[in-house]
């Protein structure tokens, strides 16, 4: 593998957060619209060609499949996430020869078992969706890096003993207080800003704009809801001042389980397609019962399964692409992800129950295959290596926390008969406001992050430490 191919593959799939958080904003404007509202409602008498045929039920759902995406959201943080604590498997301190060009090792002698994160480590920032913050190995200054796993040209002999140098497992400490705050702070900003929006343009919702914007009258302004929306964790329903944050707290909960994250993933090397089934099976079951967790957090695990076994998933892509018919094979990958992603709406006018959950839990594998194609096939990457979309991989968190209030208040002064021109001003709009919320918020606050992460860190010794001063 060239040094390249880790920047582009890192590249792509920041650039595939930020194809997500505009289809979101996309999904979010069409709502406004009544016709595309009243087809999302309800397929029934929905005409053919119609604008809400075309929004909801044709192919072409697939740029407007905002909670869809929300999906691949959680398979990239389930992916990102866990690559650094899993370079630094198993957390214990353990011996490393310090020859150079000598074998990284466990305690037993044995290869430290690593995925292939050591070129990633270097070049990732952190695409954890919808957060686009710095990875917990790439921030400078962290010490929670990822331990290169070298190669041996040659076995040591007596003559070249090596000398034995502690490597140290993550840095949980620095951990938690860097992920909490580096999400913490946009997610207060953004629930301010709301609340302004709101202030400013009243909500007078009349009940002719549709059933979606009828969801958005009278939001609560009183401050224990907006302590409880910004808290993020302590609040999973659907938020009424800014409510793309519903989707937040999942991201939240998974990284605060984060050790139990990678210690899944570490368990999917071996019986990997049965952990693959077990994960769809329960999050099928989530969509049968309505539970959220089980809908949701299995999309976390699967992308955490794909970064636990990405060399031996990027070793049989290679060897799929020598052979004849690889690349038709990946071809018919890349079109089978988003085609389940929105296999629902496709089959919706001809689904009841408990068929209709059935489908929506097809979104779950979609999501997957999709991050996996950009993770796995490079012709994809090359595609979505371009300038534009790496500016919007790194204003995506931004994007999504900013434009829902942008969007309802454009829709409200224009009104339901001329919701286009909102749609035209809040989207350029919202992608200024996600530019200013990522340099003046979202910046300092990854800055602020790293060093909270690293003093409190500084001030609870590991007792390996403390032992050898």
């Amino acid at each position: 593998m060239s040094a390249a191919e880790p920047r582009t593959r890192l590249v792509a799939l920041d650039a595939l957060r930020g194809v997500a958080a505009v289809v979101v904003l996309v999904h979010h404007v069409s709502m406004t619209a009544p016709s595309v509202s009243a087809a999302y409602s309800s397929s029934a008498n929905v005409a053919i060609f119609s604008t809400g045929w075309w929004a909801t039920l044709s192919p072409l759902k697939i740029f407007f499949a905002g909670p869809e995406f929300v999906l691949v959201f959680f398979v990239l943080s389930g992916f990102v996430l866990v690559l650094s604590p899993l370079g630094r498997w198993p957390w214990t301190p353990r011996p490393t020869r310090g020859a150079a060009g000598a074998r990284t090792g466990s305690a037993d002698g044995t290869e430290a078992m690593a995925p292939d994160t050591a070129a990633l480590d270097a070049t990732a920032r952190d695409i954890s969706a919808p957060d686009s913050t710095t990875p917990d190995a790439a921030t400078p200054g962290d010490t929670g890096s990822v331990a290169p796993v070298a190669t041996v040209d040659s076995p040591p002999t007596e003559a070249t003993a090596p000398t034995i140098a502690p490597v140290h497992g993550y840095d949980w400490l620095a951990y938690y207080p860097r992920r909490i705050i580096r999400l913490s702070i946009p997610v207060i900003v953004s629930v301010a800003l709301a609340a302004v929006w709101i202030l400013l343009v009243p909500r007078t919702i009349t009940g002719n704009e549709g059933a979606w914007m009828a969801k958005q009258g009278s939001p609560d302004l009183g401050i224990g809801n907006l302590l409880r929306e910004a808290s993020i964790v302590g609040f999973t329903g659907r938020p009424d001042v800014n409510p793309p944050l519903w989707s937040l707290a999942w991201e939240m909960w998974f990284s605060l389980l984060l050790p139990v994250g990678v210690i899944l993933a570490v368990a999917t090397r071996r019986w990997t397609l049965a952990w693959v089934a077990v994960m769809l099976g329960v999050s099928t079951i989530g969509y049968l019962l309505g539970a959220e967790p089980l809908m949701y957090l299995p999309a976390f695990g699967l992308g955490a399964l794909i970064a636990a076994n990405l060399s031996t998933l990027q070793a049989r892509s290679a060897r799929l692409l020598k052979r004849p018919g690889g690349t038709l094979v990946w071809s018919l990958i890349a079109v089978l992800g988003p085609a389940l992603l929105i296999g629902y709406w496709l089959a919706r006018p001809l689904l009841s129950e408990p068929w209709n959950s059935l489908a929506l839990a097809l979104r779950v594998p979609g999501a997957v295959l999709i991050v996996a194609t950009v993770a796995l096939w490079p012709p994809v990457q090359r595609l979505l290596s371009g300038r534009l979309l790496g500016w919007l991989g790194a204003i995506s968190f931004s994007l999504y926390l900013v434009h829902f209030p942008v969007v309802v208040t454009f829709a409200q002064l224009f009104g339901p008969e001329h919701w286009w021109w909102g749609a035209l001003i809040s989207v350029p709009l919202s992608l200024v406001l996600a530019q200013l919320m990522y340099r003046w918020v979202e910046l300092p606050a990854q800055a602020l992050a790293t060093r909270a992460g690293a003093a409190f860190s500084a001030s609870h010794p590991r007792p390996e430490a403390a032992s050898a001063s």
